[in-house]
């Protein structure tokens, strides 16, 4: 990827934006992954430790890219009434999400060796139906089955959708964007008190896993991403960001040490500052800083073409890794000769690391192909939204939507 500035007031959905977005869920998996790792590897140095902590925003800069994308999608189509639009969103996502992520539920079961005295019907319901980011019951915030690992984060992006067309055709300028983020920060924080008297009984500690995964603490996200879209489009963002100094190579050393210092700083006490703008909030802004520079002003060397490919695979991966970390651990503490403790403990995490996101990468390529792609066609085909979508499910033509 080559860079580039786009001239002011160009469109900001060519082709060629989109390797900056596949950058972008690149390293949001990645992200993922290493957190995952850190749950895998509870002796790792502490250094390290909290830094792979950071690994939980990968799920916060998700959904910062797919307000983006999904803004990408809606505003190509101009075409057809609002009813028509939003009945086609809601076939394109479920079709996107659900087939690959109910064959998750299935294989998980059979992968964890679960036996049926362990199966919920409330949990499966509800994974099914996408609304068990309501309830702590729903959640892993009280142990025992759950129907697919990190169902939560696919829930409160199904909860995003419902409302998604209406927010397309309400929030279509800067000023409508920024208020969209008053809103729902004003939302997360009343969340916030009003939760806290919710379901005493789970424990505070429990209460506030599920308060952090609910729905009304991620809508902020969302309303991030609908404010970065606007700005890639602002014909006068473009211009700043052209005769800025900085360029994604710069911002990514910028995010680099802004992590660092947010994760690392000592600091205690600050019961207030933390409520007001807490750390998955933090986060967000400094992603969207990122991104902007990362789709306006792109470097090679900060979206190098395996992140980019990773990125494309990212739902895949995030379905799969949780899988390859399990099994490639359990092969690799068979082989490991050493300890887990001190430097060898970063090592061991460091191989854990690239080995799960291999093992994941390879598996994804299969399931990207037979099933994702071919369940995105078959959705566009059954309402008619590109005649060419049945013709390439039969021919294997690769295009498609994001």
């Amino acid at each position: 990827m080559t860079t580039k500035t786009p001239a002011a007031g160009s469109r900001f959905d060519q082709q060629q934006d989109l390797q900056a977005i596949d950058a972008l869920r690149g390293y949001a998996v990645l992200l993922v992954i290493c957190m995952h790792v850190f749950i895998h590897v509870p002796t790792l140095a502490w250094p390290v430790k909290r830094l792979l902590l950071l690994g939980h925003t990968g799920v916060q800069l998700f959904f910062l890219v797919s307000a983006v994308t999904l803004l990408m999608s809606w505003s190509r189509d101009t075409g057809h009434a609002f009813g028509a639009r939003a009945r086609q969103f809601f076939v394109n996502r479920w079709f996107r999400i659900a087939p690959l992520y109910f064959l998750a539920i299935a294989f998980y079961w059979f992968f964890e060796q679960r036996t049926l005295d362990e199966f919920n019907l409330a949990r499966l319901v509800g994974t099914l139906l996408f609304y068990n980011a309501w309830s702590p019951y729903l959640l892993p915030t009280i142990g025992g089955w759950m129907p697919a690992p990190g169902g939560w984060s696919i829930s409160v992006e199904f909860m995003f959708y419902l409302v998604f067309p209406l927010l397309a055709m309400l929030v279509t300028t800067m000023r409508r964007a920024v208020l969209f983020v008053v809103l729902a920060y004003a939302l997360m924080l009343a969340a916030s008190v009003f939760g806290q008297g919710l379901y005493p009984e789970v424990g505070a500690e429990a209460r506030d896993r599920f308060l952090f995964f609910w729905p009304p603490n991620q809508l902020v996200v969302f309303a991030i991403g609908f404010l970065l879209y606007r700005a890639v489009k602002s014909a006068a963002v473009q211009d700043w960001v052209r005769r800025s100094r900085l360029d994604a190579g710069g911002a990514t050393a910028l995010l680099v040490a802004a992590l660092l210092a947010v994760q690392f700083y000592p600091g205690k006490g600050w019961e207030l500052l933390v409520f007001l703008l807490p750390q998955h909030l933090l986060l967000t802004l400094l992603f969207a800083g990122w991104a902007l520079f990362m789709l306006l002003k792109p470097r090679a060397a900060v979206a190098p073409g395996t992140v980019v490919e990773i990125g494309k695979m990212s739902f895949s991966i995030y379905l799969i890794n949780f899988a390859a970390l399990a099994s490639v651990e359990t092969l690799l503490s068979m082989l490991w000769p050493f300890g887990v403790t001190g430097i060898l403990s970063v090592v061991y995490a460091a191989i854990l690391f690239v080995l799960a996101t291999f093992a994941s990468y390879r598996v994804a390529r299969f399931t990207y192909r037979y099933v994702e792609r071919p369940c995105v066609r078959f959705g566009k085909a059954l309402h008619g939204a590109d005649r060419h979508a049945w013709l390439s499910i039969k021919t294997g033509d690769r295009r498609e939507g994001l």
